[in-house]
């Protein structure tokens, strides 16, 4: 066949099959549009799982009228300008793909107004039409009048590309994707307020008062929102902030590892294998964390440009960042008390109780009101003048009063001074209700703040926003402020997530601390494997084998934590070993000889590739040199590697296992005292290697719960 230049209409719908794959990345291009363009409010509606409709519509910036049809030009955009641009992003978008895409595989309408306009703009994608050779899609457009920001409605998705429509899945799998998707955004700008709705209905709404906890709480549940660990931490241009599970709260996926990088909703094996990480011991096997990272780091040490999905990112020091957040997040769980919570509630009353829970949060859920963004702007904005004008009149009211029942020469309210006959706080400073002193004659004068300490209360309130040219959502403002110089709309700007709550944790809230062991009483042992122990209003029940386990892992680890320069100690392989390796493996080895030199191997080179193996840590005596080797360098070639590999770590644990008192075995006291003391000298004796808890606590609230003590 001849080769031809393909038309235009051809070319963008194999782009748009770069971009939009379900209606999920429809959804996904809007929403960040919609971030990028300072929204505070952003309202999500679909039907069909989003294949027959899906509505954006947010209360941002808009589109000047002149630039609409370039808006749905491949490759257009408001976010770069030049190659160099892609270094330094500081907004969601910058390709220029997504209107134009989806614009070519379904009906597109758009409504958006600016600030400054008087009337807004209403433009409609005619099907059936070919794009011409300047590569725009034609557009109706028409004067409208219309709320500012912008508002796209995308209807029946892929109706041209019947291929594409017969494999998705069914409308409630595909609104599945979108929901999670929704929360996800709502997590990662908890600034901005997400109404979503599938066929009608509700299904989330956040307030966008910045509180991250909060958004966790109404997307995951009260189970989880009561186990999570603050986390906030700094580290020169590094900055991480955000919510740990507790390990019991742990999955057996991945999907609960939440990252977002500079407010960017992402994956990353590279965040996902730090944070577990981090967990070190304190996790079973093929079992995951449930975390809420939000990591901030210059821009121009990532890069975007990976992939048409945006879902990717390449840091430009993957080692850095996986110790930094290795390190914050271990260092962040060593603050607080693992111990878990045991509870005498049976499965089916825990059940019965988590739904109760739900239930009542649902119904305050529909009891509360639900306006529209550009409703609830218009609702706040009659509130505050009502609010205005009723301070307004009650100041005139006091002063009034107070001028009637003053002395010729008292100084007025307005001068600062002391209230006369009784009040004695200044009146700057006075708020709420306060009774002024009753006269011959006249009736109780109630005092409420004057307008301008109205608005001074409400500006400590004003939470700053991620992105500079939007106004906080907890200010509930009409308009944004004005940029500052050099900025532009939709560049971002991390702000604390943790602006009315204290990330630091209480110094004093370990149980098991030296401190405590004269008030441990021991009780004794059951089923000869569990250790009692009374402790205040608490019953703590050891598992002697997992205990154990602990402690001997934790000294055998002391060979590989030593920070001198001194080898571990060896055990001869006799005879020798010959072990070959593979080229990357040998560049591997070559790499870090020294880190294996101070485990304790003895490794000399062979030639031809091969290597061989004289010595051995002695700890890990008893294990095929081989495949030990073979296993360390595969960890260290994935990257896996943080201080001594996981294939040691596995070893180790394994190691220490065997050489732990087992279950159904009978301990004396002396030696149940010996086992506790050396536990609570670890520095976190919560869990064995294998991820098992060590000891759990049982409450005496729980217990008189149970005998109906208590209801």
């Amino acid at each position: 066949m001849p080769i031809q230049v393909l038309s235009e209409e051809t070319i963008n719908r194999i782009a748009a099959g770069e971009v939009v794959e379900r209606p999920l990345n429809v959804a996904k291009e809007l929403i960040e549009n919609a971030i990028d363009a300072g929204a505070t409010a952003i309202s999500i509606e679909i039907r069909d799982g989003g294949i027959s409709l899906i509505r954006v519509t947010d209360n941002g910036s808009g589109i000047p009228a002149d630039q609409i049809p370039a808006a749905f030009t491949r490759h257009a955009t408001s976010k770069i300008r030049t190659e160099s641009d892609l270094h330094s992003l500081t907004t969601l978008g910058f390709r220029g793909e997504a209107l134009s895409s989806i614009a070519a595989v379904s009906q597109v309408e758009m409504i958006t107004k600016t600030r400054d306009s008087l009337t807004g703009v209403r433009a409609a994608t005619l099907p059936g039409t070919e794009t011409g050779g300047e590569d725009r899609i034609p557009l109706d457009l028409e004067e409208i009048g219309a709320p500012d920001g912008t508002t796209v409605i995308v209807r029946n998705l892929f109706y041209n590309v019947p291929v594409r429509r017969k494999f998705l899945r069914q409308p409630q799998t595909e609104a599945g994707y979108i929901t999670d998707l929704v929360e996800r955004q709502a997590l990662s700008h908890p600034r901005i307020s997400f109404h979503y709705k599938i066929g009608g209905q509700e299904k989330l709404h956040t307030t966008g008062n910045g509180k991250l906890k909060e958004l966790i709480y109404r997307i995951y549940g009260r189970e989880i929102a009561a186990r999570l660990i603050p986390i906030s931490t700094d580290l020169e241009e590094y900055h991480l902030e955000g919510f740990l599970g507790r390990p019991e709260v742990s999955r057996a996926s991945r999907n609960f590892e939440i990252c977002f990088v500079n407010g960017r909703m992402l994956r990353s094996d590279l965040l996902s294998r730090a944070l577990e990480e981090g967990y070190r011991t304190d996790l079973m096997q093929h079992r995951f964390p449930f975390a809420v990272l939000h990591l901030e780091l210059p821009p121009e040490q990532i890069d975007v440009n990976v992939h048409p999905g945006k879902m990717e990112i390449h840091f430009s020091d993957r080692q850095r960042v996986f110790d930094f957040i290795n390190e914050a997040v271990h260092s962040c769980l060593h603050k607080v008390e693992l111990m878990p919570d045991a509870t005498v509630m049976t499965a089916r009353e825990q059940q019965a109780e988590r739904k109760r829970l739900q239930e009542e949060e649902q119904k305050r859920e529909q009891a509360a009101p639900h306006p529209e963004p550009f409703e609830a702007r218009r609702l706040d904005r009659v509130n505050r003048d009502r609010s205005l004008e009723a301070d307004r009149l009650a100041g005139l009211t006091l002063r009034e009063e107070t001028a009637a029942y003053a002395p010729a020469d008292s100084p007025s309210p307005d001068d600062g001074e002391t209230l006369p006959r009784g009040g004695q706080q200044n009146q700057q400073n006075q708020q709420g209700r306060q009774e002024a002193p009753a006269g011959p004659g006249r009736q109780e004068a109630v005092f409420t703040p004057a307008a301008g300490e109205a608005l001074i209360e409400e500006e400590d309130f004003v939470f700053e926003d991620r992105r500079i040219g939007a106004a906080g959502a907890g200010s509930r403002r009409a308009d944004s402020p004005a940029l500052p110089e050099g900025q532009k709309a939709g560049q971002y700007v991390q702000g604390s997530l943790f602006e009315q709550v204290d990330p630091s944790m209480p110094e004093d809230v370990h149980i098991l601390s030296e401190e405590n062991v004269p008030r441990f009483r021991i009780i004794g042992q059951v089923f000869e494997t569990y250790w009692l122990i009374e402790y205040e209003d608490k019953l703590m029940m050891i598992d002697q084998h997992a205990a154990h386990e602990k402690v001997n892992y934790e000294r055998l680890m002391g060979y590989f934590t030593d920070n001198s320069q001194e080898a571990a100690p060896s055990q001869m392989v006799m005879p020798p070993m010959v072990v070959t390796l593979t080229g990357r493996e040998e560049a591997m080895y070559l790499q870090y000889q020294d880190v294996f030199r101070l485990m304790g191997y003895e490794i000399e080179a062979f030639g031809g590739g091969s290597y061989t193996v004289r010595a051995v840590p002695l700890a890990l005596y008893g294990s095929r040199p081989d495949d030990l080797l073979h296993e360390t360098l595969e960890e260290m070639m994935e990257e896996k590697m943080s201080g001594t590999p996981r294939a040691i770590l596995s070893r180790i644990a394994t190691m220490s296992c065997k050489a732990s008192v087992k279950g159904n075995t009978i301990m004396s006291r002396t030696e149940a005292e010996v086992l506790i003391e050396r536990l609570l000298q670890l520095d976190n004796p919560y869990h064995c290697p294998h991820g098992r808890p060590t000891i759990v606590a049982l409450s005496k609230r729980d217990m008189d719960r149970k005998f109906k003590r208590i209801v």
